[in-house]
């Protein structure tokens, strides 16, 4: 059976997709997680905690996931194909697109900013392996380029969960405009 911190974090995250976060109050998560009241304030002080909490522990399994999916191919091109198709399935199946950091209080973004920061070095690492071997273009930044392929990511993942049934057309082309920026443009045909 699941811990009461186990259910209050999967209740917060059901309902924030569900009502956005400000339709999310300590009542509803002790509802919605099979708790009393108290149970929730024994754990957290305040609703921008619960979610700061839930958010950051959705997030450390998120970049456990992306990087099972990258390790299991071994060359950059296949594995930026593989980490699109990730964010794409993934977005198929939850609202990964809730825009929780603009309403929460500064001090509870940490959660938010340590995954963005966790994913941009997955995608850096990524981006210079290539360019160790020649994959990539030499002259690609890993830290800028990966801040920005992050945020096409981000949009990815928009898009699969506004259009589902066009999840595969959305990751085919986030990918090829991804590879057109690391690849040498002899290796695209230009």
């Amino acid at each position: 059976m699941a811990s009461s911190t186990d259910r209050i974090a999967a209740a917060v995250l059901t309902l924030i997709e569900e009502r956005g976060l400000s339709g999310v109050t300590m009542s509803d998560v002790a509802r919605t997680a099979g708790v009393a009241r108290q149970t929730v304030y024994n754990h957290y002080p305040d609703i921008d905690s619960i979610v700061a909490a839930a958010i950051s522990r959705h997030n450390e399994e998120g970049i456990a996931q992306l990087r099972s999916a990258v390790a299991i191919v071994d060359n950059p091109t296949a594995k930026i194909r593989q980490l699109t198709r990730h964010i794409a399935q993934v977005s198929t199946r939850h609202n990964h697109t809730i825009d929780v950091d603009q309403s929460l209080a500064p001090v509870h973004r940490t959660a938010l900013d340590i995954y963005n920061q966790a994913m941009e070095r997955l995608i850096a690492d990524v981006i210079e392996e290539g360019r160790r071997d020649g994959s990539f273009r030499a002259d690609v930044d890993p830290r800028i380029d990966a801040a920005l392929v992050r945020r096409l990511l981000t949009g990815v993942s928009a898009l699969v969960n506004a259009q589902p049934g066009r999840a595969a057309a959305i990751t085919t082309t986030a990918t090829r405009t991804i590879l057109a920026a690391l690849i040498h443009p002899a290796d695209l045909g230009a």
